[in-house]
């Protein structure tokens, strides 16, 4: 062997004895320096998280009201942009940035840049045109409405994480949302995987009709632009089940931006969320209450003076006049306040409140929306109790309700005297079956007979003082109120709140309508509510097929005839 080849050999054996001890080193490293950790880490468990889709909302017929869809957020890796000045270029007009901003970034040593943090469809398909590398489109799920903002405060909205902040969202938040499935990962190869699936959302259908709905929406537009109010609300029911058809507030804004909006006050549902004194309308109830008791029959009088006092309170009719002999039908028709009052005192309180409790004054209605406030009526013996309130509550003041409770309790007077729970939600679709709302008796305030009694009073009281509800070929039952806004403990003398509840057909009603107009430059429900409900009225039956007096009592008598 020559000297060369000894040398070679040397090396190969060096090479090899330094390989050696490379691998021993390495082994020495892996296995006793940090041999348990490595352990740990390959028997250690990774949480994968699967979340649902979010349940769709439906009106009656199928009509898309919320789906979900998706935004975009766009970022870039710098150390991927082989263009960055092209790249620049081309962003800058799209994101609406400046290009030396954009080059900045771009030339970045950052691992990650977001560039826009929700861009819509069209603008993230523009960006995922261009011929650039390093640009990353992401979708972000986001909740959309065909619809635009109808029934926006029925609807509600959705936050970015998800969570439903007011209206149908976020009452029924656990089943739009379902229920997100976590399941462990394991690296090591020797452990079976785990699966789990998430509970997709639950989709509801409402009672709600788009184009009844639409319709609404509209005629309240239309009566807060002729009467300069700042807003209103207007509810139809069914008084028979308890469905809400329609369900009106404004004003509005746009659920799927509602971030915009400045006021968060605007995103609360009036109708179930706040309080007003609800004025006339509620001698409705008072009288009701009278005639169910037996204190009065319709043929009952008083004599009006033009003034009460109770409890140091003076009570004044609204035209500042005495009536004299005034019997029961024409105190409903005048509206006259000394008589709600009388009629309040010859029940007395315990009787009186007893009734207004029944009627659900005072308390939720359990309707399925979120943030249902309870109203404000105390009760003898409570701390805030006076007891000039007797007077007081029988005619709308000094008692503190809102406009589902207002339409649920006059609803029991045309449902021979039940009153039903006011929904909105007729089925929840899930994988598990559908389930579907059956009405529900919240009480029984006053007998069908007292019921059917106070109709016909109604009925008479509307023709003789309020021709402007009149709606062609229907008998309407109903009752203005006019309430003065109280501030501060003050009655503001200028800005009313104008109401008209009326139902029909008045003998078998398939409708109630509730009408609510803020601040109106006209000072009387009458001159402002009522003629928006003759107006809706005169829709709403030919939408809903309702007949007219003369024809669907026709049929009835033919019915009748056959079956004899």
């Amino acid at each position: 062997m020559n000297n060369s080849q000894k040398r070679r050999l040397w090396i190969i054996s060096v090479g090899f004895i330094l390989a050696t001890a490379i691998i021993i080193v390495r082994i020495f490293y892996l296995q006793i320096l940090t041999g348990e950790t490595l352990a740990a880490r390959g028997l250690a468990e990774y949480t994968v998280v699967e979340r649902p889709e979010r349940g769709n909302i439906y009106d009656k017929h199928g009509a898309v009201l919320a789906a979900n869809g998706a935004d975009y957020q766009i970022s870039i890796t710098p150390n991927q942009v082989l263009e960055p000045d092209e790249l620049a270029t081309a962003l800058a007009p799209i994101l609406q940035e400046q290009r030396y901003q954009l080059l900045a970034l771009l030339q970045s040593k950052r691992p990650y840049v977001l560039l826009a943090g929700r861009v819509d469809q069209e603008m993230a398909d523009t960006l995922k045109a261009l011929p650039y590398e390093g640009v990353q489109v992401d979708p972000m799920s986001r909740r959309f409405y065909p619809q635009g903002d109808m029934l926006c405060h029925t609807i509600g909205y959705v936050d970015f994480d998800g969570i439903g902040g007011s209206g149908l969202e976020g009452y029924y938040q656990r089943e739009l949302a379902g229920e997100a499935a976590s399941h462990t990962v394991n690296l090591s190869p020797l452990k079976m995987r785990q699966f789990a699936t998430a509970r997709e959302g639950s989709d509801l259908v409402l009672t709600v009709d788009r184009t009844i709905q639409y319709i609404v929406e509209k005629h309240l537009k239309d009566a807060l632009e002729e009467y300069e109010a700042t807003s209103g609300e207007i509810i139809v029911m069914d008084p028979r089940t308890g469905a809400i058809i329609a369900m009106a507030s404004a004003p509005c804004f746009d659920p799927a931006a509602y971030y915009d909006i400045e006021d968060a006050d605007i995103l609360l549902n009036p109708i179930v969320s706040k309080q007003f004194e609800p004025g006339s309308a509620i001698k409705l109830i008072t009288m009701a209450a009278a005639l169910d008791n037996g204190t009065v029959t319709p043929q009952s009088t008083y004599f009006d003076e033009g003034e009460l006092y109770v409890g140091g309170h003076r009570t004044l009719n609204w035209t500042r006049e005495a009536h004299g002999t005034v019997d029961m039908t024409t105190l409903l028709a005048q509206s006259l306040n000394v008589g709600a009052a009388t009629l309040a005192v010859w029940m007395g309180a315990d009787t009186y409140y007893d009734y207004m409790q029944s009627f659900g004054f005072g308390r939720p209605t359990g309707i399925d929306m979120m943030a249902e406030a309870s109203g404000l009526m105390p009760l003898p013996g409570d701390e805030l109790w006076t007891e000039s309130f007797l007077a007081t509550n029988s005619y709308g003041q000094s008692i503190a309700t809102t406009p589902i409770q207002m339409i649920s309790a006059i609803s029991a007077l045309a449902n021979d005297g039940k009153m039903m729970q006011p929904y909105i939600v007729q089925e929840i679709r899930s994988a598990d079956g559908v389930f579907t709302h059956e009405p529900t008796v919240l009480s029984q305030p006053v007998s069908a007979e007292t019921a059917h009694t106070l109709t016909a009073m109604a009925v008479q009281a509307l023709n003789t003082a309020i021709p402007e509800a009149y709606v062609p070929g229907f008998t309407v039952a109903g009752k203005t109120g006019t309430a003065q806004i109280a501030e501060n403990g003050v009655y503001d003398p200028d800005d009313v709140i104008g109401t008209f509840a009326g139902w029909l057909p008045a003998d078998d009603p398939e409708i109630v309508v509730y009408i609510k107009i803020d601040r109106p430059n006209i000072p009387w429900g009458s001159k402002t509510a009522a003629p928006t409900f003759s107006k809706l009225a005169q829709e709403l039956v030919v939408l809903m097929n309702i007949p007219p007096d003369e024809i669907r009592l026709q049929g009835e008598i033919l019915a009748a005839r056959a079956n004899e």
